[in-house]
């Protein structure tokens, strides 16, 4: 397990509207975050977060009717954590990646799932990974940082 610090963000606030609109489909195929909060929580992490190999992927899912016509769905991956919030309980959350997320190939920013945690403003906070992982280089080419990586 390794724990990663980090400092919530405020978001651009689309996940509000977006994940209760695709709630209904994670209860169906991931039922273990059916009772979050509908809405992500922005972290941006002191340390990088590369996914090789989520806890569960979805299938596509065409959660909005666009999806019907135009890509046929979104997949969604997702890694249990707990959170830890400062001042708060730590509580079980998922990091949520959304195929067409503007976050998600950002390895210092994430999207979390979890139940309502009452906290304000943008405190810091740490994840802790559950499942097995190693440490090691991030290499950000030039074309990347013109896409919003920030090297920590």
């Amino acid at each position: 397990m390794s724990v990663i610090r980090g400092k919530i963000q405020k978001g651009l606030g689309e996940s509000k509207n977006t994940v209760r609109e695709q709630m209904p489909f994670f209860r169906k195929c991931f039922p273990e975050v059916g009772n979050c909060k509908e809405g992500t929580i922005n972290i941006q992490l002191d340390k990088p977060l590369v996914i090789l190999a989520p806890d569960f992927t979805t299938e596509p899912l065409a959660w909005h009717p666009a999806f019907k016509i135009v890509k046929g769905g979104e997949v969604f991956k997702f890694l249990r954590i707990r959170l830890t919030v400062d001042g708060c309980e730590p509580v079980n959350a998922w990091v949520y990646k959304a195929q067409f997320s503007p976050y998600h190939d950002n390895p210092y920013y994430i999207e979390v799932l979890a139940p309502e945690i009452g906290f304000s403003n943008t405190p810091a906070c740490s994840i802790e990974v559950l499942s097995k992982c190693s440490e090691g280089l991030v290499v950000v080419g030039a074309s990347e940082r013109s896409a919003g990586i920030s090297p920590a």
